[in-house]
Parts: C-alpha cells; structure tokens; sequence
C-alpha cells in the first residue's frame, strides 16, 4: 500500500540524471520568474518599499509553509515535548505573543519562553531567507535584458591611499575605546614612512 503523501513531501525531489536535474531545474527557475513577474505586476516597488499588507500576506504563506515542513507538537506541563501534553504549541501561538508579553515570560517561566523563542528564531531565519530568495528573483526579472557596465578598478596608488587613510582612522577610533594596542602617533607616523619610501 503506497504511503500517502504529506505536504511537507511536495519539495522533494526524485533526480534520476544530470539530464533530469537539468530539466527540473530550468522548471524550477522558470516557476520563480513568473513568482517574480505576479509580484512586481502587483506591487513595482517590492524591492525598495514593501506595504504592510503585503507583508502580512508574505509572512503568513511563509508561516503556512514552515508550520508544513515543522509540525506542532504537545507539550505538558513542564514543557517537556510529550504526545499526550495539553499544549499545542503552533508557529501562530508563538509569533501572538507580543514583545512585551514575551519578554516577561521570560522571568515568569523560563522553559516555556525557550521554547516559543526557539520556534520564534527559527521561523524569522526561515521567513528572512524566503524573502531574500524572492527578491532575488524579483531583482533578476528586472535586470532581464539589461547589459551589466564592470565597474572599474582603483589604480593600486589609489588603493594603497585609502588603505593608509584607514590605518591611521582605525588607529585613532581604537585608542579611544582604550585599546591598549592601539596608538594614533605610531600609526601616523608609520604611515608617513611608507609614503615617504613608497610614492618617492
């Protein structure tokens, strides 16, 4: 009897050859342009100003889709994790908490608040990078068509200019924080040495 197919399973993959990792792969690449394309269609401006209601939709299909591949699990009352707990512990109940609710928790109960902050952390790692990779493809809709210009590099006399500069400011910030390795004076004049011996 086939095992039925979770929603979590939809993102594997079978790769029978690189031909076929080839071909799902232009799949894939071609299913996130047209991501891409819907999301510009509605909001052009998605890389440089994202509307708060457009965040709450995005946040919550990241949610729906991380509570997927994350299950909830019962707790009990020591919030130990345990199948026969009273306390469903959903990604929603623990991103309901607000900051200040779930900074006291920290003092009231300890083992409650480790764990919401563990499923809390885990959850904005997840939703920051799915985020990234849309932009990503949203930024590489845009550029379609669009000739890259290289930048051009420093002339190195350029760059051992600024490097010097940076010596002598670091040296400067670092003797202010107390840092007894540090010393403006030295710097300086080390710098000024090996311009003398460098650009003579």
């Amino acid at each position: 009897m086939k095992a039925k197919q979770t929603l979590a399973d939809l993102s594997a993959v079978s790769v029978s050859s690189f031909k076929d990792a080839a071909y799902q792969s232009a799949v894939n690449g071609e299913r996130s342009i047209n991501i891409a394309r819907f999301v510009v269609e509605q909001c052009p401006n998605f890389l440089d100003d994202i509307s708060k209601e457009i965040r709450a939709e995005l946040d919550a299909g990241f949610a729906l889709r991380w509570q997927e591949l994350n299950p909830a699990k019962t707790y009990n009352a020591e919030w130990i994790p345990d199948a026969d707990g009273k306390s469903l512990v959903t990604l929603d109940y623990c991103m309901s908490y607000s900051q200040q609710a779930f900074g006291q928790m920290k003092n009231e109960n300890p083992v409650q608040h480790g764990v919401i902050k563990s499923i809390r952390d885990k959850f904005n790692k997840y939703r920051h990078n799915k985020l990234s990779e849309l932009k990503t493809a949203v930024r590489k809709l845009l550029n379609e068509g669009k000739t890259s210009t290289r930048t051009q590099a420093k002339m190195f006399n350029d760059w051992v200019t600024d490097a010097l500069d940076s010596i002598k400011s670091r040296a400067k910030t670092a003797e202010a924080r107390n840092d007894a390795t540090a010393s403006e004076v030295k710097a300086r004049q080390a710098v000024e040495a090996f311009k003398k011996v460098y650009f003579s």
